[in-house]
């Protein structure tokens, strides 16, 4: 068990400074020592690291996979975190594959998981999902809004976003701010978003995102 942990360390600090390759490489060694030792809890979290490090790698179909069977497992050890971390993982695949409607359900499970669990770091990248989807459906400025509520959320916990996520994270409010023609509107609409309540945050990535008539 202490090599397959060592291994999954590894794995998710490669991941992190952004070697996919060598991340992968690590998780799948784990994984396979996991399967061995039939530790299920362990093996879904490696099947999602799996996940996410094939959807950085832009291998979606893998990605889904291997997120799913992740979800599987964690719905049915009853694990709750397991559970938001896939469901958020697969808000990541539906929502670069278009499927927005999917997205949007996903993070918002993921959301309500992590609001139970009182998991504010799991709220805040729900969040940082539920404004991308809200961005590509074309509400940019209450986009901003949410992802300005979601920083000032990060700053209060100490947590900033990963090399990996600021490179996704970079992405999508290059293409909002985009939208909006310029800084101006964006900045102010995200100075705005930082002055909101959580939960005046989470009823506006809900409305932006629901589905319109």
């Amino acid at each position: 068990m202490g090599i397959a942990n060592s291994l999954n360390n590894l794995g998710n600090v490669a991941y992190e400074r952004g070697d996919f390759t060598a991340a992968r490489a690590l998780s799948q060694e784990a994984l396979a020592i996991l399967r061995e030792l039939g530790d299920r809890g362990r093996i879904a979290d490696a099947l999602n690291n799996l996940g996410n490090v094939a959807y950085d790698q832009g291998d979606l179909a893998s990605a889904r996979a291997l997120n799913e069977e992740s979800l599987a497992i964690s719905r049915e050890l009853g694990d709750r975190d397991g559970i938001a971390s896939s469901l958020h993982s697969l808000g990541g695949v539906a929502y670069l594959q278009g499927d927005l409607a999917s997205a949007r359900a996903l993070y918002q499970e993921s959301l309500a998981n992590r609001r139970e669990l009182g998991d504010r770091l799991g709220i805040a990248r729900a969040l940082e999902g539920l404004a991308a989807v809200a961005a590509a459906l074309g509400s940019s400025l209450p986009a901003a809004h949410i992802w300005g509520a979601a920083e000032r959320l990060r700053e209060e916990i100490g947590t900033p976003l990963s090399p990996t996520e600021r490179s996704r994270y970079d992405q999508h409010r290059g293409a909002a701010r985009a939208a909006v023609g310029g800084d101006t509107f964006f900045d102010r609409a995200w100075q705005e978003g930082r002055a909101l309540t959580l939960k005046q945050a989470i009823e506006l990535a809900s409305e932006e995102t629901a589905e319109r008539p």
